[in-house]
């Protein structure tokens, strides 16, 4: 059974994050350049920005966000209150998508550049910004750089391409922030649709949300599905663990259709049936909390 949190057409959400110590939770509508915080023991839910490009989110150490998008990477203490750390590198503009922080507090993020017509444009890479801003690329050659998550151990970094289908396994190394020896953790078939985001549970399982079928599926550590969870809308954005005991799981989705070479067979763009809403699904699983940037 699921519930529906938030029902305000989010014409893309993304970037779910929970807040263990303050209970609520945070996402943002990427397309419409806003951020919300749905306090769990109210019940409410509020917008904390407006009109800044957020896709990827990673809570900062000191308090606020760091937030990742087409302008750019941000450190955000406040409504209007950023500062822009990085826009571009190599001579290149950075179009972030998804960011994840590690636990020396570096932040991970991919890149992806999608037309107007729909199409890629060139491909995105794997990104490492340090806590001194440094930047680094850690690996390319990405159609639409997506979910990003770390074992238990941190030993372990799983990473979506989207538009190949996959999700690929990465040996990393904690102490230096180093991914090493990718390997293909999961080929997802035609028919199940694109993975988008990711996340991995204390058990060291991967969760993984599918947009135009409407699935989210959970992955042993060896890559097979074990359980499967069907939502009623078909465009599955990115999915977060929370709740005070963590055993609940938010789901993010997108209104805006989004039909490219890349839709899946039997996919039927139907705006009831597309997305907007944030579902919460209760489980006997429990997630880990996300690490935080030190930027």
């Amino acid at each position: 059974m699921f519930d529906i949190i938030a029902d305000d057409h989010d014409h893309c959400g993304e970037g779910p994050l929970w807040d263990a110590a303050q209970q609520r939770f945070y996402w943002n509508d990427m397309n419409a350049s806003l951020v919300f915080e749905y306090d769990w023991r109210t019940g409410t839910k509020k917008t904390i920005q407006r009109d800044l490009m957020v896709a990827g989110m990673a809570f900062r150490r000191g308090g606020g966000f760091v937030f990742a998008g087409f302008t750019g990477l941000h450190v955000w203490r406040g409504p209007d209150d950023y500062t822009t750390l990085i826009t571009e590198h190599a001579g290149e503009t950075l179009f972030f998508n998804d960011i994840l922080a590690d636990p020396a507090g570096r932040i991970l993020a991919g890149t992806f550049y999608w037309g107007a017509d729909n199409r890629i444009e060139k491909p995105g890479k794997l990104y490492r910004i340090d806590p001194d801003k440094s930047i680094r690329v850690l690996d390319e050659g990405f159609g639409v750089a997506n979910g990003l998550g770390l074992s238990p151990d941190n030993r372990t970094l799983y990473f979506v391409d989207s538009t190949a289908s996959r999700i690929y396994a990465y040996d990393y190394d904690p102490a230096t922030g180093t991914p090493a020896h990718r390997r293909l953790f999961v080929q997802a078939a035609e028919s199940e649709g694109l993975p988008d985001g990711l996340t991995v549970d204390a058990e060291g399982f991967v969760w993984c949300a599918y947009c135009y079928t409407g699935e989210v599926v959970r992955y042993d550590p060896e890559g097979q599905a074990e359980r499967r969870i069907q939502l009623p809308v078909q465009q599955l954005a990115s999915l977060n663990f929370g709740g005070p005991d963590l055993n609940e799981l938010y789901i993010t989705t997108a209104a805006d259709e989004w039909v490219s070479d890349f839709t899946s067979p039997g996919y039927t763009p139907n705006r009831d049936k597309l997305g907007g809403p944030l579902y919460r699904v209760k489980l006997d699983v429990q997630g880990k909390l996300e690490h935080y940037a030190n930027l």
